[in-house]
């Protein structure tokens, strides 16, 4: 399980004196920010790739980038999770993914009994906040990534999650700076929300507290606060999330993938109504 400290979001923040500038004066204020610090993830004793992320629910990030980049499907899979938390791992992140080694607290070492895409990390890649993790140089066969759930979710349940998503956004509501992804069920009931700089990171971390907590997917749907793009609907698909929502816009490719993989999208959620992109059986009253 997940080390207690990860949850601490005390060091998600950073203070900073500011100018701020109203009604044609600017005077000195404090303002709080997110930070972004590097995470370097190692599967099976090989750097699979250095996440830039808020720091916080680190190992529930790691386990759910290898859920939703389909090298584990299952908590069974894991032989050990290592948080680095004291310096008691030696690492030297590439140049661009921050200065010097990932640190104390920026590491987390998985044993796994891996499945057959780890080729894709042959080189380890640098995952900067505003980019996905997709790798184009390897062709993914979405014929094997199928989304068979027949769940049905009613509109006034989809409909309330935008709101949910939001009020449990902590570090958002007092920086502005952060992304969010919540895990909701067929009742309506909001079972996790994860906060990150990076969006994909925040579906990560909410995929991880999924597999870690032994949650069905199949009997969940996803909230998102940005746009479904075609690394937000694979990593739902693979993670077997059988509804995926956005008060955003989705992408052509993503309504793509989401129609390929069976995943049921929503966009333009906000106010009274949203837009169904694919598969609309799994929404009814």
């Amino acid at each position: 399980m997940e080390d207690p400290k990860d949850n601490d979001t005390s060091n998600a923040l950073t203070e900073f004196k500011i100018e701020r500038f109203r009604d044609g004066q600017a005077f000195p204020v404090d303002d709080v920010v997110a930070r972004e610090e590097p995470l370097e993830i190692r599967l099976n004793g090989r750097t699979l790739v250095y996440l830039m992320r808020l720091p916080g629910d680190d190992v529930l990030l790691a386990v759910g980038f290898c859920n939703s980049e389909g090298l584990i499907s299952e908590r069974r899979e894991i032989d050990l999770i290592q948080h680095c938390v004291d310096g008691d791992f030696d690492s030297q992140a590439p140049d661009g993914a921050g200065d010097g080694g990932a640190g104390p607290g920026n590491l987390v070492e998985i044993k796994a009994q891996i499945k057959d895409e780890s080729e894709r990390f042959a080189t380890a890649r640098v995952i900067r906040t505003g980019c996905g993790g997709a790798d184009l140089e390897h062709e993914i066969d979405l014929d094997k990534v199928r989304v068979t759930s027949e769940k049905v979710f009613d509109p006034q349940v989809i409909l309330k999650a935008p709101d949910q998503l939001l009020a449990a956004q902590e570090v958002f509501k007092v920086s502005g700076g952060t992304h969010g992804a919540g895990l909701f069920d067929a009742e309506g009931n909001m079972l996790v929300v994860k906060e990150d700089v990076g969006r994909h990171n925040a579906v990560d971390k909410v995929l991880g507290h999924l597999l870690m907590y032994g949650i069905d997917p199949a009997e969940t749907g996803l909230v998102l606060s940005g746009r479904l793009s075609y690394e937000m609907v694979l990593k739902a698909a693979r993670a077997g999330v059988p509804l995926l929502c956005s008060v955003s816009a989705p992408t052509a490719l993503g309504v793509e993938v989401g129609r390929i993989t069976g995943v049921t999208l929503v966009g333009f959620l906000r106010g009274a109504g949203f837009n169904i992109y694919s598969h609309p059986r799994r929404i009814g009253g």
